[in-house]
């Protein structure tokens, strides 16, 4: 059995630990817009408001095109968790009841950042959320969540 290089061992086990502590290895969400939108800043309860379906304008009169991670994944999870506290499960039952009504139509769910960015840039009336660490100038960042 090959034994291991101990420099080895101590980047394994930084690793591990950086992993674990909480808050660390671990971005800032941020909601973001069309980099010409005239929306320039919302808060958490209208960013809650827009993903729950309760509104979809924010005060520059026109409707905006909320996207969003896909319905299971862990992006979405923390979004809503960090945002107002919902659980997944929780947020799913409330779009199921949602749907049911058939009043209010969910977020348009994309696979991942990369996606989200592309949907932003091409439509100015996009909002979406996606991990600080992809950001670029293509987009404007209108709150982010710690």
């Amino acid at each position: 059995m090959r034994s291991l290089r101990p420099s080895f061992l101590l980047t394994q086990l930084l690793c591990a630990m950086c992993l674990s502590a909480p808050g660390l290895g671990r971005a800032d969400i941020a909601v973001i817009v069309y980099r010409d939108s005239p929306v320039q800043a919302l808060s958490a309860r209208q960013v809650s408001d827009l993903y729950l379906g309760r509104t979809r304008n924010v005060g520059s009169g026109e409707l905006l095109n909320i996207y969003e991670h896909p319905v299971d994944s862990a992006m979405r999870e923390r979004f809503f968790h960090d945002l107002n506290g919902m659980a997944l499960k929780q947020i799913n039952a409330y779009w199921a009841r949602l749907r049911f009504s058939g009043e209010v139509l969910p977020p348009i769910s994309l696979p991942d950042d990369r996606a989200l960015l592309i949907a932003v840039r091409r439509d100015r009336n996009a909002i979406a959320y996606v991990d600080t660490s992809v950001l670029d100038d293509s987009v404007r960042v209108v709150m982010v969540i710690k």
